[in-house]
């Protein structure tokens, strides 16, 4: 009786399967990149049809400038995503769990916010006062917005304290309070900047980041139950205060946003941006106006090429065209959260995490303002807006993306 020997064969079907796994994982990784870049693109082509829109009218210098924005944004994404197929040594994004590389990240944007405070207050040329805030480094013709780019060093940093607190199994509270300290520093320094509207979204990006932590949901919805009623105390007490003779513009700009969200009152002096953008939204209806048959670009809605360029893009092509933009999005942002999700170390979660959040929480800021539903931030829409500091940063972030799902 012959028997057959069937352990090798055991061995080379298990060796294949696990092959094939492989295979498949690494096809999904490559898919997934390759929808991240698509949906870019698009983003970039609308956002280009936009601005040529917008801008042509009142600074058509500005499109080609936002056209070099598009290219450094391609060039980081491309150079950061590839890095780590250098083999000698390997640069991944694991580099940025380096302690020595976090703790030099967090000096560095330390030193940077500070120069930037001590540099505005000293009345340094290149370091002006731009709408009652020193957040800008101006050479000539080049403008930079360190505390814009900073967010990704922020996340970085962010995201180190999480996965140490995760691999550490550290307590919420305990959590809390090791990621307050970066929240803490970041946010002092820009605020002494007197930029309110970075501030609230480096908060923004926090609390998002935060909840994506092992917080139990009674933590969370008491979180924002408190935040909900202090907002609302506090802006019971704003809109009671600005009505006392020689309220600061801040104060009026929030009394504004109340009496235009809650009495349609929009004020001609402190609320005009606003509700000449709702009027843009209003007009284009659902279908909106056709591709540049918008008006408010005409000097009705001042600077409408940065924080308010959805206005235009509102207009011309209507609640439609949003619900396609907004949709491009949230489906970028679900790509970003299955990158983290299925990244083989706390490191990598919680830096796709921090990445997808400081990406959407922005957009969803700058489109509630520009209807009229947030008191105006200032903070501008990813991609479409103009400005080289955002397009710089929305390329380290999908950069880093990219190389996490490259690994």
């Amino acid at each position: 009786m012959k028997i057959e020997n069937t352990t090798g064969k055991y061995f080379q079907e298990n060796l294949e399967k696990q092959q094939k796994k492989i295979n498949q994982k690494s096809l999904r990784f490559r898919q997934r990149r390759m929808s991240i870049l698509f949906i870019t693109v698009i983003l970039m082509v609308l956002s280009s049809i936009n601005m040529v829109s917008a801008a042509f009218y009142m600074k058509p210098e500005n499109i080609k400038k936002h056209f070099v924005y598009i290219l450094a944004f391609f060039f980081l994404y491309v150079l950061i995503g590839n890095l780590g197929k250098i083999k000698k040594p390997p640069l991944n994004y694991k580099i940025l769990s380096n302690r020595r590389v976090n703790i030099g990240i967090f000096l560095m944007s330390i030193f940077i916010l500070l120069g930037m405070y001590i540099g505005g207050k000293m009345g340094l040329p290149f370091i002006p006062k731009i709408n009652g805030a020193y957040g800008w480094i101006s050479l000539g013709s080049i403008s930079i917005q360190p505390a814009e780019i900073l967010k990704c060093a922020f996340v970085i940093n962010l995201a180190n304290c999480l996965a140490k607190a995760e691999d550490r199994d550290f307590k919420e509270g305990a959590i809390l309070i090791n990621a307050s300290i970066y929240l803490f520093v970041y946010g002092i320094l820009i605020l002494a900047q007197k930029d309110m509207g970075t501030a609230i979204h480096y908060l923004a990006i926090w609390l998002f980041m935060i909840f994506m932590t092992k917080f139990k949901t009674k933590w969370i919805i008491g979180s924002i139950s408190s935040g909900i009623a202090i907002g609302g105390i506090a802006m019971a007490y704003i809109y009671k205060y600005a009505s006392i003779e020689g309220a600061s513009y801040k104060i009026m700009r929030i009394k504004s946003y109340i009496d235009g969200l809650f009495f349609g009152n929009y004020s001609d002096e402190f609320g005009y941006q606003v509700k000449q953008s709702v009027y843009a939204f209003g007009s284009g209806g659902f279908f909106g106006k056709g591709y540049a048959n918008g008006v408010q670009k005409y000097s009705y809605l001042p600077e409408i090429h940065t924080d308010f360029i959805m206005a235009t893009f509102g207009e011309e092509f209507g609640i439609l065209g949003m619900f396609f933009v907004m949709g491009l999005f949230f489906t970028l942002y679900h790509l970003i959260i299955i990158t983290g999700r299925e990244s083989k170390n706390y490191f990598g979660k919680y830096l796709a995490i921090g990445m997808g959040a400081q990406i959407i929480t922005q957009v969803i800021i700058n489109i509630f303002v520009a209807v009229g539903l947030l008191p105006v931030f200032g903070l501008p829409m990813p991609f479409f807006s103009y400005g080289g500091s955002a397009m710089v940063t929305m390329g380290i972030a999908l950069g880093i993306i990219h190389n996490i799902n490259a690994e």
